[in-house]
């Protein structure tokens, strides 16, 4: 079978257009209009782990035509943006409105950056202020310090909610404290990692404890506190059989980058690890 010049050119023709639309990561065509917004002006960032703060970035497409398009996010150093690449389908008349957070570390100094945004040639540069790191005068060598977990029941039960200040079980369910993503499975973990060496002598944790919940109904029983010192971790602390609020462990002090708290029980048996605040002192 044979095919005409004619129909060899349409279809050649098809196949070009198809390319130009739907193949990703390719430069703005002609004719392709993309668009960059933001929801905000100015992004506020407090130098703080934990810091909920970003913007919304809106990628659109104002062509006649659908496109596959990227978007690169750039972010000056020390910054940092939870994402740097959005890759989309973008129909006709569509805008993707897509969050950003953007975080800094609190050695960041105060003052003014810029975000770049670039998609084909379309470009959106958004101011950022940094603002001063609050001053921490609590004696809580944990606040605003970085933390983690060996897993997160997210979004209600993260792991920042286990340093945010406090104590309470209010917040609980709503961000005011760690649960981990585990049912059934122990041990666990909760770590905080510090800025520079560090002295440490006490460590309390409050774990789960409400008129719905009591501690000694479904907070932790049984942990053991950990420094990490000379590149390994040391355990400086146990506690056992603990059906309270809060526990305090005081042990001799070391100097440490890191420590963690290795959640072994429940007071309800094999479910969860539950932590509304952990705190930690020189002494």
């Amino acid at each position: 079978m044979t095919t005409s010049p004619g129909l060899r050119g349409l279809a050649a023709a098809a196949v070009v257009l198809l390319c130009a639309v739907f193949a990703p990561g390719r430069a703005a065509a002609a004719g392709q209009q993309l668009t960059l917004g933001s929801d905000v002006g100015q992004v506020l960032v407090d130098p703080v782990p934990c810091a909920v703060q970003g913007f919304q970035l809106q990628f659109g497409n104002a062509g006649s035509a659908a496109v596959y398009a990227d978007a690169f996010i750039d972010a000056p150093a020390p910054l940092t943006v939870s994402r740097s690449l959005v890759s989309s389908y973008l129909p006709p008349g569509y805008t993707l409105k897509v969050e950003i957070d953007v975080s800094a570390p609190r050695t960041t100094p105060p003052g003014d950056y810029t975000i770049s945004v670039h998609a084909g040639d379309q470009q959106l540069s958004l101011p950022v202020h940094v603002n001063a790191a609050p001053i921490n005068d609590t004696g809580n060598l944990v606040r605003y310090m970085q933390v983690s977990a060996s897993s997160e029941n997210l979004p209600n039960y993260p792991a920042c909610g286990a340093v945010d200040g406090d104590r309470t079980s209010a917040k609980w369910g709503a961000g005011g404290g760690w649960n981990d993503a585990t049912k059934g499975s122990f041990p666990d973990w909760l770590q905080v990692t510090f800025d520079e060496p560090t002295t440490v002598g006490r460590v309390d944790l409050y774990t789960l404890d409400s008129a719905k919940y009591p501690a000694a109904g479904y907070g932790l029983s049984a942990w053991d506190v950990e420094l990490l010192t000379d590149g390994s971790w040391q355990t400086v602390a146990q506690v056992r059989d603990n059906t309270a609020a809060e526990a305090a462990s005081a042990f001799t002090p070391q100097t440490a980058t890191a420590l963690r708290v290795v959640t072994l029980a429940s007071n309800e048996g094999p479910t969860y690890s539950r932590v509304a605040e952990l705190e930690a002192y020189a002494s």
